[in-house]
């Protein structure tokens, strides 16, 4: 039965000052005694409410009629009063009602009373009797103690509609009772029970109730908990704990940033709390995802997992990063770990801040691949302005189009400004102008970008020692442009310096490094600069003795020849 017509009948039911006995029935978690509170509240201040009192009693843990009987009493409120909780005052109220009706020996006797639960059979039956055109909800009734039968539970039900004008909503839990019980209640159903609502909303409806207008992203997260078919408005509830707190703690960072974590914590929440649906992947499947939705590394994935994985598909996940796996951590503790958080959300701030960027150049190149106009002037202002907003977050190639594009039209000089608009913006990550390192770095073919690159590159301040250098190139057998940049500044002196300190194998492995570059084909200015500086250390060495000329002849030094030509 949808919200709507669960409403209207709610709405009639409380509207109407008849005795009548009406029952929600639904799944645990659907939100039945959360709907039967929000209607009653708004019926309450729209004064619908046709009766004056109010009494809501859970069952949960109550094992005898007669706690039953005193506890609905003892929750008598005003319906004015029906956001306030029962209290020692409104319990004095409906005490003072009963001395009144019973006259003042009676006032005296029960003046005398403590105002607490462990008041005399007499009082509590008194009590009881009291009770008349009461509104009252019965809920828990699957929790009550074992003393308590439900065929009691229902006799009383019936004694307070048809004896004492009462109207009483029953709150019930599908399949919750034993076999034993659920035969009682169906036995006694309907004598008993007037109205028979099956609670049973969509997502979109349990959305709707459960998720306040009012909170921060409460749309999105009306389409997220849609979108991931939650109609548990007790799931939805413990989502909305965190969910209302972390736009204000992202604040400061990209709605992307936002709409991920929001994203990341109502799947989450909806996994840790779901119950043991087998339908929806546990927790830890979700954190470690990996590459398995995509079929990397799964090859063997069962036909559970590949539901899961399309469970995870149709929610739109691509992966889990860091900063979703401290949503996860949130999740499972029930609080934000600030610092942390935050630190995640950084990383992947630059990321959205980067697409936007992208998205910005993009928009601009759109105005010279997708029209014939005479939009040159339009294109130019376009494309230099999407430099001057976001230059750190636009690639080299880009840039190396953009400089092609404005040259071919002319526009040399402002091909040069955003050259060194570009190369202002990265004076703090100068590894940025090494190309070695730049994927698709032949596509760069603008000279003066190019120089300009190599000239920023070169004044990386490296305090490492050239053996230093040496070192690592000997253990890893590889080098780095930095490494070369470093060595290429090092002086024939340095390498002398470096050859005669060095001992064992070591010594070798470090010559023959720097030495390699004179076998190499097409070599950069720097590798030629290392070689030569190596060579003249070593035919300094040679000229020292016999015997060192001998060691250097080794590695091709002759005192007598020239250096071998490149091949």
């Amino acid at each position: 039965m949808s919200i709507a017509l669960v409403k209207e009948q709610i709405q009639e039911f409380l509207a109407d000052d008849t005795p009548e006995v009406l029952a929600i029935r639904g799944d645990w978690g659907v939100g039945k005694t959360f709907t039967w509170n929000t209607f009653l509240t708004a019926a309450a201040e729209s004064q619908s409410v046709s009766l004056d009192n109010y009494s809501y009693v859970s069952l949960f843990g109550i094992n005898s009629l007669e706690n039953f009987k005193f506890s609905i009493f003892e929750q008598v409120v005003d319906v004015k009063e029906i956001n306030h909780k029962p209290s020692l005052e409104s319990f004095r109220k409906s005490t003072e009602k009963i001395s009144k009706s019973l006259g003042r020996k009676a006032v005296r006797t029960i003046q005398g009373l403590p105002y607490a639960k462990d008041l005399s059979p007499v009082f509590e039956a008194i009590s009881f009797l009291s009770l008349r055109k009461t509104l009252i909800c019965i809920d828990d009734i699957e929790r009550k103690g074992d003393s308590l039968k439900i065929k009691d539970i229902l006799g009383l039900v019936s004694l307070l509609k048809e004896q004492k004008d009462c109207k009483i909503v029953l709150i019930l839990n599908n399949k919750s009772l034993c076999d034993n019980e659920e035969n009682e209640l169906n036995k006694y159903r309907e004598k008993v029970i007037d109205i028979d609502l099956v609670f049973s909303p969509s997502a979109k409806e349990s959305a709707q109730i459960a998720i306040p207008e009012s909170i921060p992203n409460s749309e999105q997260i009306s389409e997220l908990t849609t979108k991931l078919n939650i109609n548990n408005i007790r799931i939805i509830r413990k989502i909305l704990r965190l969910a209302e707190k972390l736009p204000s703690i992202l604040s400061d960072y990209e709605p992307g940033v936002i709409n991920q974590g929001l994203h990341s914590l109502i799947l989450f929440s909806y996994s840790y709390y779901q119950g043991g649906n087998p339908d929806v992947p546990p927790f830890d499947y979700i954190k470690n995802i990996g590459g398995k939705l995509w079929g990397i590394g799964n090859d063997k994935a069962t036909a559970e997992e590949v539901a899961w994985n399309d469970f995870l598909s149709g929610y739109s996940l691509k992966d889990i990063d860091a900063f979703d796996l401290e949503i996860a951590k949130a999740v499972e503790k029930g609080v934000f770990n600030k610092p942390t958080l935050k630190k995640e959300a950084e990383k992947i701030n630059e990321k959205f801040i980067a697409r936007k960027s992208e998205a910005s150049i993009s928009k601009a190149w759109n105005k010279y691949h997708f029209t014939f106009e005479d939009n040159e002037s339009d294109l130019i202002d376009s494309l230099l302005n999407s430099f001057k907003t976001n230059p750190q977050h636009i690639s080299v190639l880009n840039l190396n189009g953009t400089v092609d594009l404005l040259r071919d039209l002319g526009y040399n000089k402002e091909a040069n400004e955003i050259i060194e608009l570009y190369i202002a913006e990265f004076q703090d990550k100068r590894e940025t102008f090494d190309l070695d390192t730049t994927p698709f770095s032949e596509r760069v073919n603008d000279k003066t970008l190019l120089q300009r690159f190599k000239e920023e590159h070169e004044k990386i301040n490296d305090d490492r020692d050239p053996d230093q250098v040496l070192d690592t190139f000997v253990n890893n057998n590889a080098w780095k442009r930095e490494d070369i940049i470093l060595l290429s500044r090092a002086t024939a002196e340095q390498y002398y310096k470096i050859f005669k300190k060095t001992k064992g194998e070591k010594l070798p492995s470090y010559i023959r490094a720097c030495l390699r570059f004179e076998r190499i084909a097409n070599i950069g200015d720097n590798e030629k600069v290392i070689a030569q500086n190596a060579r003249q250390a070593l035919t300094r060495i040679a000229k020292e003795s016999k015997l060192n000329a001998l060691r250097a002849k080794r590695f091709g030094i002759s005192l007598n020849t020239d250096p071998p030509e490149s091949q």
